[in-house]
Formats: structure tokens, sequence, C-alpha cells
């Protein structure tokens, strides 16, 4: 019999549950060169890259988790400055995003000249050692699909007077503006793809399994279905699609409901409830954690599942699709 004090817990380290995958251990590999040589080699950037979902952000938190910022008696030291790129920035945009990171009071004041040696100024004086870039591929103009070339000049502008390292995050038109600026790409090491989990792949669905085992440790307070067993894990993964974000989900909203009903044992039909509450793709046609799933067809449902949180066409090819079919009916 299960406590409210430990179905709690249960939520809590649940909530809590970061894996380390082999994606994670190449990451980390690349990071402690990033930060060993970034100053020495006159500026190195680090591009870990990835479809929504896949867990970026959660990785770069796990990256430079020992680097906080501590007040010494000659004033705040920051070794790590995180920054989320504004949509569509301009230069200024960038300085101005970077300054507030920085916690200039007025990010907006002066040119773009003074905000660049602002902060240049404003990284020295707080020992800055790395600053985190976050959304990259804002630096693509969606309207034009075009890169802003004014912005990425800007980080290049800043490597150039202050050496330092950089760790960028972001979608897969974040790797567009790195190549597209030389003066960005000569100074980037080779990108960090993160990736959804793929059934059809032996290792990937190791890895699968044991992202499932720590959610599993978590919650060993109450008695749950095998999920090691491929046939349950399987369900589980064409609920999610084999993206992290979406696992993680799945047994955060599961443990809540869990300790709001005061359950002992949770079963598949538990699972279930909490994916159609979870998800905006549970009103797809798949639904693989109820009680009336069908094992038929499996290999569709993996195609289907494997499409789940994939971005739609973007608008400017959309826009050509239409110009074509209007010039296919002569206007």
């Amino acid at each position: 019999m299960t406590t409210k004090a430990e179905r709690e817990e249960a939520l809590k380290l649940v909530a809590e549950t970061f894996v380390i995958t082999p994606d994670c251990k190449n990451a980390q590999t690349s990071f402690d060169q990033l930060m060993s040589l970034g100053q020495l080699a006159g500026g190195l950037c680090l591009l870990i890259c990835g479809e929504s979902g896949v867990g970026k952000s959660t990785l770069v938190k796990w990256l430079v988790r020992k680097l906080g910022a501590v007040r010494t008696e000659k004033g705040l030291s920051r070794p790590a400055v995180c920054v989320g790129i504004p949509t569509a920035p301009t230069a200024i945009g960038v300085f101005e995003a970077i300054l507030t990171a920085l916690g200039d009071p007025r990010p907006s004041q002066g040119t773009r000249t003074t905000k660049k040696r602002r902060l240049i100024k404003m990284l020295d004086e707080q020992g800055v050692r790395l600053m985190v870039l976050d959304d990259l591929q804002h630096i693509v103009d969606r309207q034009s699909d075009r890169i802003l070339f004014d912005a990425s000049e800007a980080i290049k502008e800043i490597l150039i007077e202050r050496p330092m390292s950089i760790l960028c995050a972001g979608l897969a038109d974040a790797e567009r503006v790195v190549s597209s600026n030389e003066q960005l790409s000569r100074r980037h090491m080779a990108t960090v793809s993160l990736r959804r989990f793929n059934w059809h792949s032996k290792t990937s669905r190791k890895t699968f399994l044991g992202v499932l085992k720590a959610f599993q440790d978590g919650m060993k307070v109450y008695e749950l279905p095998d999920l090691q067993h491929e046939s349950v894990a399987l369900r589980i993964y064409l609920a999610t699609g084999g993206i992290m974000d979406f696992v993680f989900k799945l047994f955060l909203f599961t443990a809540e409901s869990a300790l709001k009903n005061n359950l002992n044992v949770i079963r598949l039909d538990v699972f279930h409830e909490a994916w159609s509450r979870a998800f905006l793709h549970s009103d797809g046609v798949d639904r693989p954690l109820h009680g009336s799933f069908d094992p038929k067809d499996i290999d569709a449902k993996i195609e289907r599942a494997m499409k789940i949180n994939l971005p739609p066409p973007s608008a400017s090819l959309r826009k050509k699709g239409a110009n074509g079919r209007l010039r296919r009916v002569g206007l």
C-alpha cells in the first residue's frame, strides 16, 4: 500500500529524471573540448542540433550545470551566460539579448557600437567563459527563408573581439546559420545531433528501453507493467514517437494521476488516460495504450509514430506549391 508521501516522492523523481544517453555522452566529450580549447583557439563554437522535443535544452542545462554564477569580493563571477535568440533579430537585437542576460539595466540604450562595447566590457568584468545561444534557428527569417546575415555577423564580431566558447542549440535551420557565415563556420566544431529514438535501430531501441527503466525506477513504489518487455515498450514508443520530451510528459502525467487517485497499481489504461490528456496527437487514428489496441499493421503504426511532432512544410514551400497549381490551371 503506497502512502501519499511515497506517491508525492515518485512524482518528484519523475520530474527530475534525466537519462544520460549515448548522444549525451557524445555531447559531453565535445563540450569538454569546447571549454578547454575555446579561448586558446581564438574562439570556438559548438552546435547541438535536433528536432523539437528531443532534449536539446535539457542537455544544455546538464552540460553547464557546474558553471553557475557566484558573487565574490570583486563582484559577480559568471562563467556561463545563457541567451535566448529573439525571433528575426538584427545585430542590435542580438546585442540587446546578451546585455539583458548579463544583467544590464538598460539593454536598449545606445548605438550599435556602444552596445557591443558595453557587452564586451561586461563579459570581461563577469569573467564569462561560455556563452549559450539558444534557438539559433531564429536567425533564419521565416517569411523569406533567408539567413539574417546582420545577426550572424554580430556573433562573429563578439568572437573576434573576445575569443571564448559559444554553445549553440537549435532546430535543423540552425545549421544553415552556421554554414552561411564563413567566419562562424571556421570556428565551429562538428555538430552534435540529438535524435528521436528509432524503433527500427537495435541500438536506439536498447537506449529507449533504458530510458523507460529509469522512469520505472522512479516509480518503483507502484506496481507497473513490465516496461522492459518489448511489446509494452513498443506501445509507449507508438504513443510518444520516440521523442524524449513526450516520454517525460507521459510519465509525469501518469505519476500525477496515480497521486491524485491514490493508486497502488498502474496499468496501461492509466497510461492511456494520461496520454489522452497530455498530447494533442492523441486525437490520431492509433490508440496504442488503450485496451483495444490492435497489433496488426505494426510497421505502418511505427511509420506514423515517427512523424509525430514533425513540422509542417514551410510557408515558402507551401506558397511555391500553390503558385505551381495556379499556373497549371492557367491563373
